[in-house]
């Protein structure tokens, strides 16, 4: 099969993967109308092993999908943007920024990113946590909120710390693919907020500002997106499947 072809198939692939990470768990946030979602993951996996392409298009298209499918189309527009953009900008960086790596750089990277996610869940998710996909299933919880302990917090950044500098240490991935998810992470973080700031918020009748609730919801998600991509590139690349 020619290159074409090929690029093709993995378009649709990671659009189906980007599709259903982002549908399979919705956290509603009241404050902008928008969620929570694992959609990141897919598209980070993307980039790293396929092209910028498949991942800004997978990225875009699969999320604006989602957006559409499960009560949030007014952010599809942007989200089809701003997740190509990520998706786009993370698979060029992985390529210029892949061979950046040394022992250092693993413990440095493993600790930030453990600290970061500790600093994002312990802030955002230790009080109340609405679990919601009745918003597209009609299901309806009679316990709508969920209470998470900082020390679940701690106990799953320190794992996450762990298994981070394990992988970094036995260069299944790079610190430099790493710094690339998580700058082209925080164009996603900034595309939203303005998309809330100065479309979505008003459309809904929501105070502009409210948009700053999001930051940490969508900061999550791009940890959450780099927790789950960092151990499914690992074996892709000890299985021999990514270079």
């Amino acid at each position: 099969m020619n290159r074409g072809g090929s690029q093709v198939i993995n378009i649709v692939l990671f659009t189906v993967l980007v599709y259903a990470a982002t549908i399979a768990l919705q956290i509603y946030q009241p404050v902008t109308g928008g969620y929570f979602n694992l959609g990141e993951s897919m598209i980070y996996i993307a980039a790293v092993t396929s092209t910028p392409l498949v991942a800004g298009l997978a990225g875009g298209i699969g999320a604006a999908l989602a957006d559409l499918s499960t009560g949030y189309a007014i952010f599809a527009p942007g989200t089809l943007i701003i997740k190509f953009i990520e998706g786009y900008v993370a698979g060029i960086l992985v390529k210029k920024l892949r061979n950046i790596h040394s022992a250092v750089k693993a413990i440095l990277t493993s600790g930030i990113y453990a600290l970061s996610f500790l600093a994002v869940s312990t802030t955002l998710w230790s009080g109340g946590l609405y679990v919601g996909p009745e918003r597209w299933l009609q299901f309806t919880f009679s316990q709508p909120y969920v209470e998470v302990s900082i020390a679940v917090w701690v106990a799953i950044g320190i794992f996450l710390g762990g298994l981070a500098f394990i992988i970094l240490a036995k260069k299944y991935i790079t610190s430099g693919e790493i710094y690339s998810l998580a700058i082209a992470g925080a164009l996603m973080v900034l595309g939203y907020f303005f998309y809330e700031y100065y479309i979505s918020n008003p459309l809904q009748g929501r105070e502009p500002l409210a948009a700053l609730a999001e930051i940490p919801v969508n900061l999550g998600q791009v940890l959450a997106g780099i927790s789950i991509s960092m151990p499914v590139i690992a074996w892709l690349r000890r299985a021999g499947y990514v270079e």
